[in-house]
């Protein structure tokens, strides 16, 4: 049996090797066209960013080494001109000599590939417009890049210039290759988004990951010409009318099937315009097999046959094809076109069909997303990858999934590849028990979130509302932002509200409970938890945005709140009857200007939204003005996070980098903090105070019922998490809340007596305003707040203090309700209307409870 191979790369030289394993006595024969056969053309753009620098490494075999291991007949520079399916025949040309020959065969496997596709542009064949298929092409491309940049290192020339049309993993691994050759790079994408095979949401964390390590992007717009430049460059003019200058183009805007061959001669092409092909990877002809790029096979989740141009199903296709030509009966039963990248730091992949195909393909569907972290949070060199699942609405068969992050990406897509091979469910994902340790995973892996959310989905666990569906999906319904005030000052969505999830148990008691809520948080989780809570207190009509709110900032790109002015920093004025606190004032700006030398590491790797900035704020806290905190967090979205919250609270983002996953920062420690008040040696005898004009919030506490006084406790230390300056006055009943539980014995009067019997003895004894019920009520709701980990009222005030909230008790009420000094906590300050007044012309906010 004679055996002629059409094409010696992935496929045509899987046919052959295994051909030959299975049929010692064959004769077989591999026509190549290009002068290289068995070569690794994944591996090529990393030859050119010299990741790979032994360009030897790439060529897996030569026609030598085949018919030396496997007596092969490779001939390479010898092309197929057309088939001859009476004769059996093929027409071969020899590509250097010219000279033509016919080959005759047996069996004949077509293993074309596919073609880079080159728009018919003006300009398009200039000599510096490359494409990147083969081995010839990354020495051109190599060749010209080296030369440039030596140029470009005499100082002859500035930087060199290059533009990558096409966003697909061959352009953004070009791209990066050229990067790392100290390049400059555009990319040009005709698509609103990079990495075709992601869904949208899925593929913006790459592009801000682009984004960081300096390669600019032009999405939804496409190359229109090239041209000539007198430097011996080009001109590339965009669609848009953007001109971009380049040293060299790379095109990488998609690939066809090389099907040429097999339609002259008449074999069975298929929708898409690849090779028609059986399961035993037979074409309409029983004597010519096809395998690769160039064929047509059923896809494992979608209905129709597919074009797939990856390596593995291409080698898979060819060994199926050659075992069938060797007598056996195998079987190529679908391809899932599972597929991943490396870009930077940064790792992206899918498995199956993609939310856009089953759109499409009218397949009905469901989808959760995930954010887990790639290992054990406390173990260094994780951060948070997104994982989509899309599954079967009514058994959840696993139809696709989809990674984006820096470590574990492609172990949790091979897992999941794996089970959608297999047929199994999202049910399956909660049951696998996979490899854990510190370094590896977590006990509960991310695969096994994704089945646990995506089965609450269909047990009825959890109801979701999707970004993309927005503003629709909360048209008419109560958006309920349950992340802490600080994140919800940074960014909310228009409209929403904030009910932080620990106080969501009380607050919603007086909600309509048939009323459309809607919730989300960073990421899911804690929008859950606070799901769970209100569907169980019988609220009917509630659902939770999936992936939170960094998956919709991927499909709205929604930018942080910047409409409010940098707080500004605590001066005096610098009249001459201030002179000393003009003296101070100008030193404190010169440290604000300069810094105080002083910097200290702020570690916040690992730990997920609203970790880092939580951290920050507590360091920030320490430091005093002046002062650099450098903070390192593997949290992607700190990048747009930090300079909001530092513009929020004062401070000054020196310099922000990427850093892994995520980035390091410098921030300075800004004036907001100073002194908020004049002390008397800042001021000249006899003159009144400046006003200080800091952001601040003053609250009289007339109350003494449990639930008015945490209100008033949980606002203040939201306030305080927003950066904000309290002070609280407390007046009458309200002064119950800051009694100590074990006051000093002292003499009091008969009326003293009879007020302390009959008010409460601390914070820890005060009744509910409502549903007291002789102290069942506030009893009830202190397990409550317990059970469901609530702080109680003493942990407020205590937080509150250490926030900095000034605690004022009114000595006239005091001494009306016998009330001492030393029966209150440490730390209340004493004071009149006159400190309430001052507090209260300085604040923004004064509330009355």
């Amino acid at each position: 049996m004679k055996i002629v191979v059409v094409g010696g790369v992935a496929a045509g030289a899987s046919v052959a090797a295994r051909a030959r394993r299975l049929d010692e006595f064959a004769e077989i024969v591999v026509l190549e066209r290009g002068h290289h056969v068995s070569f690794a053309n994944c591996g090529l753009p990393y030859h050119v960013g010299e990741v790979i620098a032994d360009r030897s490494r790439l060529l897996l075999q030569t026609p030598e080494s085949l018919r030396e291991s496997l007596d092969i007949d490779v001939r390479v520079g010898h092309e197929v001109l057309r088939i001859d399916r009476a004769a059996k025949t093929v027409t071969v040309r020899e590509v250097d000599g010219g000279h033509s020959y016919e080959e005759p065969y047996d069996e004949l496997a077509l293993c074309t590939g596919a073609e880079p596709l080159r728009p018919p542009l003006p300009g398009i064949d200039l000599p510096g417009v490359h494409v990147l298929r083969r081995i010839g092409d990354m020495d051109a491309i190599k060749a010209q890049l080296d030369a440039a940049i030596a140029l470009a290192a005499t100082g002859a020339r500035g930087p060199v210039r290059t533009v990558v049309i096409g966003a697909g993993y061959i352009g953004l691994e070009m791209a990066e290759n050229l990067k790392h050759r100290g390049a400059l790079v555009d990319v040009v994408e005709m698509s609103d988004q990079i990495l075709p095979p992601l869904d949208h949401e899925m593929s913006v964390p790459v592009e801000h990951h682009l984004r960081s390590r300096g390669i600019t992007l032009h999405l939804s717009t496409a190359a229109a010409a090239f041209a000539a430049r007198p430097d011996g460059g080009l001109n590339v003019e965009l669609t848009d009318s953007t001109v971009l200058a380049a040293d060299l183009v790379i095109l990488s805007a998609g690939v066809r099937p090389n099907t040429t061959l097999a339609k002259e001669a008449g074999l069975e092409l298929g929708a898409r315009g690849g090779i028609t092909v059986d399961t035993h990877m037979r074409t309409s002809d029983p004597h010519i097999w096809a395998a690769g790029d160039s064929v047509e096979t059923p896809h494992t989740v979608l209905p129709g046959r597919w074009l797939a141009p990856l390596a593995g199903p291409a080698n898979r296709e060819a060994r199926v094809a050659a075992e069938n030509i060797c007598g056996r009966s195998t079987e190529y039963r679908s391809t899932q076109g599972t597929s991943i990248v490396k870009i930077f730091d940064m790792v992206a992949g899918g498995t199956g069909a993609t939310e856009r195909q089953l759109l499409a393909a009218e397949v009905p569907y469901r989808a959760v997303h995930v954010h887990p972290s790639g290992h054990a949070g406390y173990y260094p060199g994780t951060a948070m990858m997104q994982l989509k699942v899309l599954f079967a609405p009514d058994t959840g068969r696993i139809l696709g999934a989809q990674a984006a992050g820096f470590d574990g990406v492609d172990k949790r897509l091979d897992v999941l590849a794996t089970a959608l091979r297999a047929g199994q469910t999202v049910y399956d994902l909660e049951e696998f028990e996979l490899a854990y340790a510190p370094p590896f995973g977590s006990a509960k892996d991310p695969v096994n979130m994704a089945g646990f959310v995506a089965s609450n989905v269909l047990r009825g666990d959890l109801t979701l509302w999707y970004a993309q569906d927005y503003p629709a999906a909360t048209a008419g319904a109560r958006l309920i932002d349950v992340r802490t005030p600080e994140e919800f000052s940074i960014w909310h969505l228009p409209g929403a509200e904030n009910v932080p999830l620990g106080s969501i148990r009380l607050e919603c008691e007086l909600w309509d409970r048939t009323g459309p809520l809607r919730l989300y948080c960073a990421v899911g989780f804690r929008s859950y938890l606070a799901y769970r809570a209100l569907v169980q207190r019988g609220f009917t009509d509630v659902a939770t945005l999936s992936g939170g709110s960094d998956i919709f900032r991927s499909w709205h790109e929604v930018e942080p709140e910047s409409d409010e002015p940098p707080l500004p920093m605590t001066a005096y004025a610098e009249a001459a009857e201030f002179t000393a606190a003009a003296t101070k004032a100008a030193a404190q700006a010169a440290v604000l200007a300069n810094g105080t030398g002083v910097q200290v590491d702020l570690d916040c790797s690992g730990l997920a939204c609203p970790g880092p900035i939580m951290k920050l704020s507590e360091k920030m806290k320490t430091l005093d003005a002046g002062d650099e905190v450098v903070v390192h967090v593997s949290d992607p979205g700190f990048a747009s996070d930090a300079p909001a919250w530092a513009r929020r609270n004062g401070h000054e983002l020196i310099a922000i980098s990427p850093e892994g996953p995520g980035y390091v920062a410098t921030m300075r420690k800004g004036g907001a903090a100073l002194a908020s008040r004049p002390v008397a040696s800042d001021l000249v005898a006899g003159q009144q105070a400046p006003r200080n004009t800091t952001n601040k919030t003053s609250f009289v506490v007339f109350s003494g019922d449990l639930d008015k006084v945490l209100a008033a406790f949980i606002i203040a230390n939201g306030a305080i998490a927003m950066g904000e300056e309290v002070s609280m006055f407390f007046t009458f009943w309200g002064l119950n809340s800051l009694r100590r539980t074990d006051p000093p014995k002292r003499e009091r009067k008969l009326m003293d007596k009879m007020f302390a019997t009959m008010m409460p003895s601390s914070a820890g004894s005060m009744p509910l305003s409502q549903m007291n019920m002789l102290g069942a009520g506030a009893a009830l709701i202190k397990k409550v707040m317990r059970d469901n980990s609530v702080s109680s009222l003493p942990d407020l005030i205590q937080s509150a203090q250490a926030g900095g909230a000034r605690l004022i008790a009114c000595t006239m009420t005091m001494d009306l309700l016998g009330i001492a000094p030393t029966d209150l906590m440490d730390g209340v300050e004493l004071g009149g209307v006159a400190t309430f007044l001052g507090e209260a012309a300085e604040s923004t906010t004064t509330l009355f409870i």
